[in-house]
This record gives C-alpha cells, sequence and structure tokens, in this order.
C-alpha cells in the first residue's frame, strides 16, 4: 500500500506515549484484499495500557476545562492537518469507501470543537433538575446524568462501522476526555 507522505502505519500499540510490539500479528485488508500485519494485544499489554491511564488520571482528570479544550481542538486541528493520510489508511483498514470516512472525519472533528465548546461555556456545571417532575415537592429532582467531576480512565470499543467518529477520537472519546478522564481505546 502507498500511503501520503509523511505517515507510515505503525502497526503497534500506542501505550503512555510509547509504541509496542505484540507478540503475534494477525492480518487483514478488506479495501483491495492486500494485507497488513496487526499485533495482537495481549493482557499485559492491555493492563499496562489500563496502568498507564490510571497514572495519567492523577494528573489529566484534574487539568483546567480550557486546558482540556485546548487539548481537544490540538486533536481535531491534527486531524484535520492529516485528513489525507488518515482517509487513505481508513479506507484501507476498514474497506469504506473515502466519501464515507471523509464525512466521518468531519463529523469527528465536530465532536471534538463540540466538547472543547461546551466544557469552555461551563454549562454543564450549574444545578439541573429533571424536568419530568418540575413540581416535585419539596424540591426538584436533581438531574444526574451530567457527573461535574471526572471519574477516572475510561475504556472505548472501537466499531468498525465507524471507525473515527465513534472510536478512535469523536464521540465516547471526545467526551471522555472533555470530562477529564483518560481513555484506553480498542480500535
Amino acid at each position: 500500500m502507498s500511503t501520503s507522505a509523511g505517515f507510515v502505519p505503525r502497526s503497534r500499540h500506542l501505550i503512555a506515549g510509547e509504541w509496542l510490539e505484540g507478540p503475534s500479528t494477525f492480518r487483514s485488508e478488506p479495501a483491495r484484499g492486500e494485507g497488513f500485519d496487526y499485533p495482537v494485544g495481549t493482557p499485559e499489554l492491555v493492563n499496562r495500557a489500563c496502568e498507564a491511564a490510571e497514572e495519567a488520571f492523577a494528573t489529566y482528570g484534574w487539568t483546567s476545562r480550557e486546558a482540556r479544550a485546548m487539548f481537544l481542538d490540538t486533536i481535531a486541528d491534527e486531524i484535520e492537518a492529516r485528513a489525507d493520510e488518515i482517509t487513505e489508511v481508513g479506507t484501507a483498514e476498514s474497506g469504506l469507501p473515502e466519501a464515507r470516512l471523509q464525512g466521518e472525519r468531519g463529523r469527528t472533528t465536530g465532536q471534538l470543537r463540540l466538547f472543547a465548546a461546551h466544557i469552555r461555556d461551563g454549562a454543564h456545571l450549574d444545578i439541573r433538575h429533571d424536568e419530568a417532575l418540575p413540581d416535585r415537592k419539596p424540591l426538584a429532582r436533581p438531574d444526574l446524568r451530567m457527573v461535574q467531576r471526572p471519574i477516572g480512565p475510561v475504556a472505548v470499543f472501537g466499531a468498525s462501522n465507524f471507525p473515527l467518529a465513534f472510536s478512535t477520537a469523536g464521540g465516547d472519546t471526545a467526551a471522555a476526555l472533555a470530562a477529564g478522564c483518560p481513555v484506553v481505546v480498542k480500535g
């Protein structure tokens, strides 16, 4: 497979900023029938990723809302800067058409920027009440769906039909990062 200049698929596990090999690989390439070798994750690698996320939570979980918003915007900027590379690799790995992945890429960067704006504006910090029972006495029931503090590392399992928007960067991953929760992604 030819890739855009500057990008080489790693085919490794990225854990705590370090690229790690798996002990064995499997081969897959649905788009053109050529094969890519992917490392198999072991329980040890999964544990290492979870431990790294727990360590990161000690600091990332308490960063400012603005720092987290800037982080999300930076991820969106990087996705946009590497748009062609990401589309090419995503098409090869998933077999999805380029147009579909281009749209998904836009959705992903939109989700990242949406969560960045949401935490910047701080509306989630206001007390909310369940609108279903506005006359509940003595007080309206609080709406507990919005937690106002990070709860810890989050695991996200990737969906092959939406490899970007719901897995790698968008959706659950963006929401967790916005809340201050480190993420372990299984793409």
